[in-house]
């Protein structure tokens, strides 16, 4: 078990390394030098500078907003992040039914790679009963399939395995979506598909969707989201459960490089818990220098505003 585990710690070290460099490459080739004379500034007439919001700001050679880069929402993702990033989030989601509760947590390492792809490793634990407990770890990885607003609704694939500890594995397909408009309107929508290799063979087929307006930009944003869920076990496949929770979302940035969102849902189904509490903490980094000037100056396409 420890030759595998290091095993996995070196290949992770290998990938991460091995595209470091070629993730500072990217971001040198899409940022010029201040310095440099030839380098232009095109600006969209979309919009004036007052008009942009900071956290629609693009950056990257993805030309993706700054928002996408955090975990803006409590139960959906959206995109990937951009190369030569990382990002530390920590999840705690408590979920409380018919005077029990459950709490789940999850340490999660982002890594943004070349090509619009990203590595996520996960450690998961959990408290029942009072009584805590190692539940497995995680990896998943996820392709965006253009750059940002090159393709309508930005879809991204994502693929995840999960390694449980006296459980059955996991894996996980989602199909990620998201976009910004009216400038202040931020949105995402995630569809998943579940499926456990063992034991009961539980089959979850689940629908998020999240929309935050920014209150204050870019400390603030204040929205609703929804979770529908429908699972399934083997034997029982014409009796299934269906979950549906929906309220209200806040993410705060108490600096640029870190922030909290905070979703806490109620439950309106039968199956539903009766709260299910999305938590999400942590903070960004990232390689490569400093943005030049072509990031800190891009303006939002103009197709972004007045949607």
């Amino acid at each position: 078990m420890k030759t595998c585990i290091l095993r996995f710690c070196a290949l992770v070290a290998i990938v991460f390394f091995g595209s470091l460099a070629k993730s500072v490459a990217q971001y040198a080739g899409a940022t010029p030098f201040e310095g440099d004379a030839t380098a232009e500034v095109v600006r969209v007439t979309g919009a004036t500078p007052d008009e942009r919001l900071s956290q629609q700001t693009l950056v990257g050679p993805n030309q993706q907003p700054e928002w996408t880069t955090t975990r803006t929402f409590g139960t959906s993702r959206v995109y990937v992040r951009p190369p030569g990033t990382i990002a530390n989030s920590n999840f705690w989601t408590p979920e409380f039914k018919d005077g029990e509760d459950e709490h789940a947590f999850r340490h999660e390492i982002e890594i943004g790679l070349p090509y619009r792809f990203q590595l996520d490793l996960y450690q998961n634990w959990g408290i029942r009963d009072g009584k805590s407990s190692y539940k497995g770890s995680s990896v998943e990885l996820r392709y965006a399939l253009a750059k940002w607003d090159k393709i309508p609704l930005n879809p991204t694939l994502y693929g995840e395995w999960n390694f449980n500890h006296n459980e059955p594995d996991v894996w996980e397909l989602k199909l990620l979506s998201g976009d910004t408009f009216a400038n202040r309107w931020n949105w995402a929508a995630n569809f998943t598909f579940e499926q456990e290799t063992g034991g009961g063979r539980e089959t979850e087929i689940a629908l998020s969707g999240a929309l935050t307006c920014a209150v204050i930009d870019p400390t603030l944003n204040v929205g609703v989201e929804t979770l529908w869920e429908r699972k399934t076990e083997k034997g029982s496949r014409n009796d299934p459960e269906y979950e549906l929770l929906i309220g209200p979302s806040v993410n705060v940035h108490p600096t640029p490089w870190s922030f909290i969102t905070l979703a806490p849902l109620l439950g309106t189904t039968s199956d539903s818990p009766d709260v299910e509490v999305f938590v999400v903490a942590g903070f960004k980094i990232l390689f490569g220098g400093p943005p030049g000037r072509s990031e800190q100056e891009a303006a939002v396409p103009a197709s972004m505003f007045g949607r």
